[in-house]
Parts: C-alpha cells; sequence; structure tokens
C-alpha cells in the first residue's frame, strides 16, 4: 500500500512485473513535486514597494465566494450581449426608406406624368380625327392602374419604372398615329 507521503507515480517493486519496461522509465522520468524552500511572497513584496504589505492578502470566507460570483454574472452579462450583437447583425435589415424618400419618388412620377402628358396633347392635336383610338385609351388606363398603385406603394421602385414603361409606349404610339400617312407610289 501507498504511504500518504509518498508519490503517486512511485510504486513498489511488487507490480514491477505488472508494468511494461517503457512505461515504468517513463514514470520514474517523471518530475516528482518539490516543495518551496521558504515563503516566496515576502521577497515578491519587498521587490513590489515598501507600501505594500510583506504578507500576502487574505481574503474573508464571504469575500471569497463573491468575487467569482460577481465575475459570473459579468461574464454572463457580457456573453449575453455579444450574443444579441451578433444576431441583431445577422438578421437582414429592410433598405433604409424615409418619408422624403418616397414623397421624392412620387413627386418624380407626377413631373414625369406632366411632361408625357404635354407631349401626348401636342401629338394628339396632329393626329388625324379617323384614326382608331382605343390603344392609346387603354394604355392610358394601364397607367392610371399603375399610378394608383404607386400611391399605395411609394417606395415601389419597380412600379415606377412599369409607369415609365407605359408612358413610353404611349408617347411611341402616339407619334406613328400622328405621322401622316405616306401613300404608296
Amino acid at each position: 500500500m501507498k504511504e500518504a507521503g509518498m508519490n503517486p507515480i512511485e510504486h513498489d517493486d511488487a507490480n514491477d512485473t505488472a508494468l511494461p519496461e517503457e512505461l515504468r522509465r517513463s514514470l520514474q522520468s517523471m518530475r516528482h513535486e518539490v516543495a518551496p524552500e521558504r515563503d516566496l511572497w515576502s521577497g515578491i513584496a519587498t521587490r513590489i514597494g515598501p507600501a505594500r504589505t510583506a504578507s500576502p492578502p487574505r481574503l474573508s470566507g464571504s469575500h471569497r465566494n463573491r468575487r467569482p460570483r460577481r465575475l459570473l454574472r459579468f461574464a454572463t452579462a457580457a456573453s449575453f450581449a455579444v450574443v444579441l450583437v451578433v444576431a441583431w447583425k445577422l438578421v437582414p435589415q429592410p433598405a433604409p426608406t424615409s418619408n422624403h424618400q418616397a414623397g421624392l419618388m412620387l413627386h418624380e412620377a407626377k413631373a414625369m406624368t406632366r411632361e408625357y402628358q404635354a407631349a401626348w396633347r401636342t401629338l394628339d392635336a396632329q393626329r388625324h380625327p379617323d384614326v382608331d383610338a382605343t390603344a392609346l385609351q387603354q394604355l392610358d388606363r394601364s397607367a392610371a392602374e399603375v399610378r394608383a398603385a404607386l400611391r399605395q406603394d411609394p417606395d415601389a421602385r419597380f412600379l415606377f419604372n412599369r409607369l415609365q414603361s407605359v408612358y413610353a409606349r404611349r408617347l411611341d404610339l402616339s407619334r406613328r398615329l400622328a405621322a401622316p400617312a405616306t401613300s404608296p407610289t
């Protein structure tokens, strides 16, 4: 049996045969614990400075338990904060739009409507009265529907682009209908 002061690595000769030779040599070559010969704190305290005490600080039982608890609470709170920040960064954020920006798009749509309508009036005045204008009326209804949808969702850039496309078709058709008919020769 082992004695109280005996190193756990040490063993008696009766068990030597149970361990392989290589393992026994490895265990014997391991470092043994050595108790310090003197109190090291007094030397450290003198090197730190005369204002320090010559003995290590002793904490009462209640203080010993409070410090790790405080550190644990702080570490938990810090971990929670990190998780929140990471989660906040990973969630896709919607594109920042303001009322000013939405109002700007509606303002652009109204200005574009006024410009196209002025061009249409000029071209429609040049159109021969016998020309069927049902396609123009259909394009006008489509433009009115897109403008109504744009008022409902002023941030929808695709609606603005669609309105611009309808206006471009309307202008192109107005030009073709206003062009003088050329007779084949």
